[in-house]
């Protein structure tokens, strides 16, 4: 039987007394990546877990006027891919695409009422479902422990080279048929 010196526990002693939590994140991506493309909210349009994120961030920069560009990299997705997911969304009717008035290459996101209806009664769900655990958790954690744990998680991210583009500002939007 192999002893504390064995050359398989050696090999992960880099990781020091982060083992755990690195293998807990592993665990926690790996799983994510298996479900992130399944069709599994929303009634009666379902979407997947990479169309929330989309969602979620063109919700949360609406009145940037962000493109395309901007978003797919801080998402952390290849342009192809965001494309992709944002194809399906306009085509559910869950997200539509604009223009400024200035620039008809530069296409800009807004999620559709539609969108905004389903993506709420997902949120609820989900708070309940998933979160309301994590977010009982964090509740309880200080501010300065609580900057570490979004640190750690800004450091798992950065990992495939995010690199955020600078946002267009505000200006009029045209809807894109």
């Amino acid at each position: 039987m192999p002893g504390k010196g064995s050359a398989g526990t050696m090999k992960l002693e880099w990781m020091g007394p982060y083992r755990e939590i690195i293998g807990d994140f592993y665990r926690s991506a790996n799983g994510y990546s298996q479900i992130c493309k399944t069709e599994m909210f929303g009634e009666p349009v379902p979407f997947s877990p990479y169309e929330v994120q989309i969602m979620e961030h063109i919700l949360e920069h609406a009145d940037q006027h962000r493109n395309m560009k901007w978003y797919a990299s801080r998402l952390g997705l290849s342009q192809a891919t965001y494309s992709k997911y944002v194809r399906k969304l306009v085509d559910k009717g869950l997200v539509e695409k604009y223009h400024t008035a200035g620039n008809r290459k530069d296409i800009i996101l807004q999620v559709s009422p539609l969108g905004l209806k389903e993506y709420e009664a997902y949120a609820e769900q989900a708070r309940e479902r998933w979160f309301h655990e994590l977010f009982e958790l964090l509740d309880h954690v200080g501010e300065k422990e609580l900057e570490a744990v979004k640190k750690a998680f800004a450091i798992f991210g950065s990992w495939h080279g995010e690199k955020t583009a600078p946002g267009d500002g505000e200006s009029e939007l045209i809807r894109v048929e």
